[in-house]
This record gives C-alpha cells, structure tokens and sequence, in this order.
C-alpha cells in the first residue's frame, strides 16, 4: 500500500501528461516515459513532504477544487457564449473562430496545471485511510477518465474546426449546424466539472486522518 500512491500518480502521469501531450512533440516510447518519470518524481517528493508538510496535503486540495471551478465554470461559460453566436441573426465564420480561439489557451492554463502537478500530488498528499482519501480518488479517477474522453473526442473535433478556413460571408443555416457539431456545443463535460467541484470541496472540510495512520498504511 505504500507504493500505492506513487502507481497512480505514475498511471495517470504516463497517460496523461506522456501520451496525450508529450507524444506530440516526443516518439511515443520516449513520451510515455518523461511522463511515467514525471509521476515518480511527484510522487517520492509528495510521499517525503507528506510527513514533514501535512499542511500541503489541504494545499493540494483547495487547489484542486479551486482549478475544478475554474475548469468547470470556463467551460459553461465557452458553451454559452458560442450558443449565443451561433443564434445570432449574422454570423461569419471568422467572427465565430475569433469567439472560439480565446477558450483554447484558457483551457491550456487551467488543465494543464490540474493534469501534471494538482490531480497527481493531490492523491499521493491525501493518501491516508478516511473518507477524504475516497473523495479525492472518486474525483481524480473521474477526472482521468474525462481527460482521456477530451484527448480522443474533443480536441480532435475543436481543433479541426479552428484550423480550417472560415469566411467573411454570413454563415448559412447549415454551417451553422455543422459548426455546433465540430464545436461539441451540447458538452457535458463542465457538469461533470462541477461535480468533481464539489467532491472535493466536500473533501476540503473532512478532517484528515491522523499522520502516524497514514504512515503505516
């Protein structure tokens, strides 16, 4: 159970950080393992600080739960603005990529930071028997799952749509409709955000278990 921790925090790492990103710019092999080493890194640091900085381990999840509203909220409020463009009486491509391409680095920033250091050092600082522990796995195990759904499904289509060519020329009824559905617009994924919100803000007031329990386990 000791190593326990550190295998998830390599798991998700090597998938994550090492397949989906690194793997763009790295051969595949050598991306998976800057991410898996990544996850060791996080966690031998993170199982050392554990015992000297227990303070870090409610660090990690006020922060997750602050990058979750931010993750969550962000991603609504993308919806409602396209939605909001696409229902207007004139549109043009251009105006509606210029509408879409802020979100891209704003997703960049909030995920990024959740995916390589807040999701990953979250479990291995909160790796002590309790309810907090649950909570913070049922969240991480969510947001992993969501990450993976976002890398083969989402990106693909968002991307695809913001690199092609977009007129000047008042969009038609089914260019509308065509760019709803590259755009993804009926996402769920920010109430899934929400909901790993608000596990881990429930999370954030459950008291810790006491550290001499978590060491032995």
């Amino acid at each position: 159970m000791k190593t326990m921790p550190i295998a998830l925090a390599v798991l998700f790492t090597t998938v994550i950080t090492g397949w989906f990103n690194l793997s763009e710019a790295l051969p595949l092999p050598l991306a998976l393992l800057v991410g898996a080493a990544w996850g060791v890194a996080v966690g031998l640091v993170g199982t050392r600080l554990r015992s000297t900085r227990p303070w870090l381990e409610d660090a990690f999840i006020y922060l997750g739960t602050v990058g979750f509203a931010f993750a969550g909220c962000g991603g609504l409020m993308a919806i409602l603005l396209l939605d909001g463009a696409l229902d207007s009486s004139s549109l043009t491509g251009e105006t509606l990529e210029s509408t879409f391409l802020p979100s891209i680095p704003y997703y960049i920033v909030a995920n990024g930071i959740l995916e390589t250091l807040i999701i990953p050092g979250v479990v291995v600082f909160s790796w002590r028997p309790g309810a907090r522990r649950i909570l913070v796995l049922i969240a991480s195990a969510l947001y992993f799952a969501m990450r993976v759904w976002t890398y083969l499904a989402f990106v693909p289509a968002r991307l695809g749509w913001a690199e092609s060519d977009h007129s000047a020329a008042p969009m038609t009824p089914a260019e509308r409709r065509q760019a709803a559905d590259a755009l993804m617009l009926d996402d769920p994924r920010w109430v899934l955000l929400v909901a790993m919100f608000a596990i881990f803000l429930f999370a954030a007031y459950k008291r810790p278990a006491p550290m001499v329990t978590a060491l032995s386990t």
